[in-house]
């Protein structure tokens, strides 16, 4: 029973029961407000009730309980006189009903008839205000979830009928697509799936962090103090022991401090992480770059995408805006100046939206077969990969669509360059697999497809990702995020986690009691000034220990493809490049046509996917905006100027 029905019950109970009090306002007992004895109202004025009112009065009178039991007995003959009490007492439950709803009534009479009155003026104003809601929220819902919700309503109807899809038989309509990504069931089973690996992959790593000789340099004290806890039977301590959160604050603190005091020691993991860069690597990398970020039709200067490609020389064919979990939007242009080499360029959008993201969290390893169309020669003819199974459904679908007109470009003569930023770069890289494995004659020239991916996510097993080498070339910005975005460099972070927590235990700066608690609270405050943890040393060598730690070949770890060129700045100039910065800023408030401020990148290095720069997350603040487009054009272009200038003063 809802609200509604309690108020009308309510209301038809004081309805009834002031119509009764109307009907025997005359016949009823009621007590004086002014006087202190009861009144009968006589209807009319016989002997035998003008002697029935002088009893009563003379019962009221008579303190003597004698005189109130004798009131009873009958006057001349006549039925005896009631008190009020008894006939409460005899009345129905009907009538208690009635009065309860009086009392409470009473009460709320005056705000229900003002509740009515406006209800009877604003309802039909009310039940339209809801329609046009209702009808704004469908309008907004996305395109591809309408069936699905129009779907779900009729299973909703159909409870209550009794037609057949009642009956237990799935329908063609009601089977689950695995690999359909607009299917909110699929997708949460898929996220489940990757949590439950990172999870596990996880708790693996710390337990062996916790148990290996090498997660730290234990003191003889907490290892007496290990030694007591397992006499006492306490065999999970090390594990329930473990204050992510703790940790994570001091190993955020001592990056900084390392940042200050020994900024060459980073700069060092990432220079001799890879070799140097040759300059034929960086040609034409600031045009694909344009052309990468192109695929998100936001140019900065405003206008549309097909007048921007006219401006760098090519003719737009097709731009499809997609936008649906599993599908990429994408473009496809040609070059139109007849005296330059025939290029296609083929740009894949990255992630802008929600759909995107719901492709981008489907990042589970899973495997698939190849052997059919493989997209490389292998001795041992077991072509199978493992890949990021939201980008692989969404580059299959990607490559059944532009196939017929990839054939058709390269019978006319044209090679393909197939560019994407973030998720964009990712499924650029699965369309090139898929274009080679059905297209023989790309197997054949590497010249006629080659793909630049900027800020790809890890996407295929470490055999996939280095047999694309020949034609895929992979650029990561500083500390970007999302190329370090899988369970292989959480676990080698998860590992110096483990250390500096120990580290922590063993100064009792850990949260075990209220002393402590307050002795590492003092820590943090102490910020890059105070005393560090571990020494510089210490934590490169934690870095490289957990990363040979790490199984490369896992099923479950997924690296960047191709050859790898990390655009790095140098910590060493850090204090330079604050400085020039807060000059820009300065210069910005003063000039009318703000200049945006980005980081920037001095040197690079060449590598693959298994890269040790790329190996763990480097926890800083630019990690986000590193992954940016404005970050990746700053960088970019000062790398290529920086090898100008070195050139010129070669010469």
């Amino acid at each position: 029973m809802n609200i509604t029905t309690v108020w009308i019950l309510l209301c038809w109970c004081v309805s009834a029961a002031k119509a009764l009090h109307v009907h025997n306002n005359r016949h009823r007992i009621k007590r004086s407000p002014h006087q202190n004895h009861i009144h009968i109202p006589l209807r009319q004025h016989t002997p035998s009730c003008i002697n029935s009112r002088e009893r009563l009065l003379q019962i009221r009178a008579s303190p003597s309980s004698a005189l109130r039991q004798n009131a009873s007995a009958s006057n001349d003959g006549t039925s005896p006189i009631v008190t009020i009490k008894e006939r409460l007492s005899k009345l129905p439950i009907w009538a208690a009903i009635f009065a309860f709803g009086y009392l409470i009534g009473g009460a709320v009479s005056a705000g229900w008839r003002r509740h009515s009155e406006m209800t009877s003026k604003i309802g039909l104003t009310k039940i339209a205000l809801v329609v046009l809601i209702l009808r704004d929220m469908w309008r907004s819902t996305p395109t591809w979830l309408k069936p699905r919700i129009s779907k779900n309503a009729r299973k909703f109807t159909a409870l209550f009928g009794s037609s057949a899809e009642t009956s237990g038989v799935k329908t063609e309509d009601e089977r689950v697509d695995s690999d359909d990504l607009t299917d909110m069931v699929a997708v949460a089973a898929k996220l489940q799936g990757a949590m439950d690996v990172a999870k596990t992959k996880l708790v693996t790593d710390l337990d062996d962090g916790a148990t290996s000789e090498d997660a730290s340099d234990v003191t003889e004290r907490s290892i007496q103090q290990s030694s007591n806890d397992r006499g006492n039977g306490k065999t999970n301590e090390a594990k329930d022991d473990f204050n992510i959160q703790a940790s994570l604050l001091a190993l955020l603190q001592l990056i900084a401090q390392v940042k200050s005091r020994r900024a060459n020691s980073r700069d060092q993991l990432y220079r001799f992480s890879g070799s140097s860069v040759p300059n034929n690597a960086l040609t034409g990398l600031d045009e694909m770059f344009e052309l990468a970020d192109l695929a998100y039709d936001e140019h900065l200067s405003g206008k549309p995408m097909k007048e921007v490609l006219s401006e760098m020389n090519y003719d737009l064919l097709k731009h499809d805006t997609t936008s649906v979990p599993g599908y990429l939007g994408h473009y496809v242009a040609i070059s139109s100046n007849a005296s330059n080499e025939k290029t296609a360029i083929i740009g894949v959008k990255g992630t802008s939206n929600f759909e995107d993201f719901l492709t981008d969290m489907c990042a589970n390893a899973v495997e698939y077969n190849i052997t059919t169309n493989p997209f490389y020669d292998k001795s041992d003819g077991n072509y199978t990969l493992r890949c990021h199974e939201g980008v692989f459904i969404s580059s299959k679908r990607l490559a059944d669509d532009v196939l017929p007109l990839v054939h058709l470009l390269l019978a006319s003569g044209y090679n393909l360059r197939v560019v994407g930023h973030s998720l964009g770069a990712g499924c650029a890289t699965i369309l090139a697999l898929f274009l080679r494995s059905k297209i023989p004659s790309l197997r054949e020239d590497g010249r006629k497809l080659q793909v630049w991916a900027f800020a790809s996510p890890p996407i295929l097993d470490l055999e996939s990702a280095i047999a694309c080498s020949p034609f895929v070339t992979t650029v990561v910005n500083n500390c970007d995020i999302v190329p370090r975005a899988n369970v292989a460099p959480l676990a080698v972070t998860a590992r110096l986690l483990r250390s500096v927590n120990n580290r922590l235990k063993e100064r009792n700066l850990d949260f075990t009691n209220f002393q402590t608690t307050f002795a590492f609270l003092n820590k943090i405050r102490e910020g890059i000034d105070g005393d560090m943890l571990m020494s510089a040393d210490e934590v490169v060598s934690e870095l490289e220990r957990g990363i040979e730690k790490v199984d490369l070949k896992d099923k479950d770890h997924l690296y960047v493809p191709g050859k790898v060129v990390v655009l790095y700045d140098l910590w060493e100039k850090e204090e330079q490049k604050e400085q020039k910065r807060q000059q820009a800023i300065e210069q910005n408030l003063k000039s009318s046509i703000p200049v945006e401020v980005v980081p920037t990148a001095e040197e690079a290095i060449l590598s693959d996917g298994t890269c040790k720069a790329l190996r763990y997350i480097e926890l800083d603040k630019r990690m986000l905006d590193d992954h940016m487009a404005p970050a990746y054009r700053s960088s970019i272009a000062d790398i290529i100027a920086i090898r100008r200038a070195q050139l010129e003063t070669n010469d």
